[in-house]
């Protein structure tokens, strides 16, 4: 069945101006795209740039950041050759081991030994976070540190972040006077923290 003439030109002049229409229509959606794309590119910039957030600070007792002489220490890994419950111990060492060694919400952190090469020592290395021992062995990083938390004085893990009271921060060497927890195992190296010198 042919259409009346009338008909047929009008529907063959809507084709054409739907087909010069089409190339404004066709910038206008890439400019679109365009935008779309640089703004989710921005934003996951932001995202990536900005500061972690962190929980509220662990109010810990007074005493337990000091700066007095907390004797003669051992290592991390030395440590974990005593692991034993109500032992007490001075060790050295770093808080590190693990990306974000600090809880977020306990008063709870990773404390590694010195063997463990850390990327700020490697030459030419530019990881944003040296302390988690990353281009080491796994294993090695798991025999190499330990958790260490804060009680209080009901006996209680405390509530509560570590990273920034008095100093503490990832990467931090400190020294530490801790009795080891009973719920240390062998695999897993718990103690309880009385003293704590940042050095």
């Amino acid at each position: 069945m042919e259409l009346p003439e009338s008909i047929a030109s009008q529907n063959s002049s809507i084709h054409l101006k739907n087909k010069y229409d089409m190339k404004p229509y066709c910038a206008r959606l890439a400019q679109s795209a365009m935008a779309s794309t640089l703004l989710f590119l921005i934003m996951g910039c932001e995202r990536k740039n900005s500061v972690e957030p962190t929980g509220p600070k662990a109010d810990m007792d007074a005493g337990i950041i000091t700066n007095e002489d907390l004797g003669e220490s051992i290592s991390v890994r030395e440590a974990r050759e005593l692991n034993k419950p109500k032992t007490r111990l001075v060790m050295e060492g770093f808080i590190g081991g693990r990306k974000k060694p600090f809880s977020t919400t306990k008063a709870v952190f990773t404390f590694g030994d010195d063997s463990l090469e850390t990327c700020d020592e490697i030459p030419g290395d530019n990881c944003p976070t040296p302390w988690d021992a990353c281009c080491e062995d796994r294993r090695k990083i798991n025999s190499s540190t330990i958790s260490v938390q804060v009680l209080n004085k009901q006996g209680e893990l405390m509530s509560g972040t570590l990273k920034g009271v008095n100093g503490l921060l990832p990467g931090k060497r400190i020294r530490i006077l801790a009795t080891v927890d009973e719920k240390s195992i062998e695999e897993s190296m718990i103690v309880n923290a009385e003293k704590i010198k940042v050095l």
